[in-house]
């Protein structure tokens, strides 16, 4: 599979070409404010790829030449999939990732996600309905466990892409965060990081069986300026849940005398019941976190 790791700046020309404008209506529209740039020493214009992405995200512009922006030609206008369309259906992910079909499953994807879905929208719905029902191959053996971990290397991928494509150029806050002490799952800490990244947050992602402990450390350090202003567990998997729970209140008591926001999430989550632990917050899903994130931290970071 090939990544959308590319060049990090475009020319307005660049631009211009990938969605079948002109470079005067680019100009245009960046003294309108509509789309940021920057300038080069000599004070020529240019275009952040994830800048670009989000204009064309925002304001539904058709990909003439998508591959300037790193993403792939089938995304072009001439081969443009209704998102109505069986083709671009949840289940239809699914069957591309069962059958191993990478490249299938990151056009489908990348084409969602150009045509305005958001990654906790991607994440909530497509990927963890494919993974939900192949996580359950296991039982059938061999073919199944197989099944399961391409799948799983496949998504992890199409959610690295997807980070990469929603680094925010002036972040709004800092966060990390890892799957809890025990849990082998690493899709969940990096659906997070992604989320988070789409709403503006840098993001440091600490991986699989993360204990609490590394929280700790990498959170609260002397430097206060250079805390996170969150941190996120996902527990996919839990093994220890009494230690756990006592383990993660401690830990969400110094994260509220530190300001810093505790977000605890995923399947077995429940298991630890912290409805009522000071300083977590609990969501079910990504999209709920990703409308409470600009709420908390938009209005401080302007």
């Amino acid at each position: 599979m090939h990544s959308t790791t590319h060049r990090k700046l475009l020319s307005p020309k660049d631009l211009a070409t990938a969605i079948g404008a002109s470079e005067s209506s680019l100009k245009r529209w960046t003294d309108q404010g509509l789309l940021q740039v920057t300038r080069t020493a000599g004070g020529h214009r240019r275009i952040a790829v994830t800048e670009a992405v989000r204009f064309v995200r925002a304001h539904d512009y058709p990909l003439m030449n998508p591959e300037i922006l790193g993403l792939p030609a089938s995304l072009g206008k001439e081969t443009k999939i209704r998102s109505g369309s069986s083709e671009l259906t949840d289940h239809g992910f699914s069957d591309l990732l069962r059958a191993g079909h990478d490249v299938g499953a990151r056009n489908h994807i990348l084409a969602r996600f150009m045509q305005g879905e958001t990654i906790a929208r991607l994440v909530d719905g497509p990927i963890r309905e494919a993974m939900t029902s192949l996580g359950e191959l296991w039982r059938d053996g061999p073919e199944g466990i197989f099944l399961e971990h391409r799948a799983t290397e496949i998504s992890s991928q199409l959610l690295s892409d997807l980070r990469n494509l929603v680094l925010p150029e002036k972040p709004i806050a800092r966060a990390l965060g890892g799957a809890i002490g025990g849990d082998p799952f690493k899709l969940a800490p990096l659906a997070v990081s992604a989320t988070l990244s789409e709403c503006g947050v840098q993001t440091v992602n600490l991986g699989a069986d993360t204990p609490i402990e590394v929280l700790e450390v990498a959170s609260l350090g002397d430097i206060i300026e250079e805390r996170p202003q969150i941190v996120w567990i996902s527990v996919s998997s839990l093994s220890y849940p009494d230690a756990s729970r006592r383990a993660i209140r401690r830990f969400a008591e110094r994260c509220a005398d530190a300001s810093i926001m505790l977000v605890v999430g995923g399947r077995e989550c429940h298991r630890l019941e912290l409805t009522e632990a000071r300083g977590v917050v609990s969501h079910d899903s990504l999209e709920a976190l990703a409308r409470e994130i600009p709420l908390r931290f938009q209005a401080t970071s302007d």
